[in-house]
């Protein structure tokens, strides 16, 4: 009885302990900065009026003319995308007693988002759109249209600094470092810039974007 009682308790045991993963867990970060070769710019034109007829319309004329402009600067008709059209009834502000609400007029926007491999011209882009009667700057956003090239670079610095980690805590736990075990990648943080011109004017500059890279690796442990 006390063996079987024995093996029993002995089979529990090794069943419900987990087995620790041994080895050297690290992280190893990685970041490569970019010049940004696309920009994109959402602007458009708003007009309200009495009647719905007069507001669209003067929407539409403007951003014929805007579109116009955006084309003899030599964008094509693909990288002009609309985002936005809305039209909205415009209430009188409401008085005691009022029964109910008064539609005093209506508001018409349409905005689009241009697209351009010509970053630093972005600010002559969005002079010639507001000289043809665009009253809507809202964003102007910086990328890297292809971002592979600068991701392969990140995941190669990320896993020699995390072999370089590795190898510290070898060092300082009086061990030897073994082969690598398993590597595990976060997402890669790709890079946008954001500007908003009505809080930034003046010049823009395209600057630098960072791409950054995050993986968990694991290594032996040599005996």
């Amino acid at each position: 009885m006390v063996l079987v009682v024995g093996w029993l308790l002995a089979g529990c045991a090794s069943t419900i302990a987990p087995a620790e993963p041994g080895g050297i867990a690290v992280t190893g970060t990685g970041r490569v900065a970019s010049r940004p070769d696309t920009v994109a710019v959402e602007l458009g034109a708003e007009a309200r009026a009495a009647r719905l007829a007069d507001a669209t319309a003067e929407v539409a004329r403007t951003m014929g003319a805007v579109v116009a402009a955006l084309k003899a600067l030599g964008v094509p008709d693909a990288d002009v995308r609309t985002t936005s059209y809305a039209v909205d009834p415009v209430a009188e502000p409401r008085q005691p007693g009022d029964p109910g609400v008064r539609i005093a007029g209506y508001r018409a926007s349409n905005l689009v988002q241009v697209r351009s491999r010509d970053v630093e011209g972005v600010g002559r882009l969005v002079d010639a759109a507001v000289r043809a009667g665009a009253n809507v700057v809202r964003e102007v956003r910086f990328t890297v249209d292809d971002g592979s090239g600068a991701e392969a670079q990140a995941r190669a610095l990320a896993m020699q600094d995390a072999a370089a980690k590795a190898r510290a805590v070898a060092a300082a736990a009086g061990v030897r470092l073994g082969r690598l075990l398993a590597v595990t990648e976060s997402a890669p943080l790709r890079p946008v810039a954001r500007m908003s011109l009505a809080t930034a004017p003046g010049p823009i500059e395209p600057g630098q974007l960072e791409t950054t890279v995050s993986l968990d690796a694991r290594y032996a442990i040599e005996r």
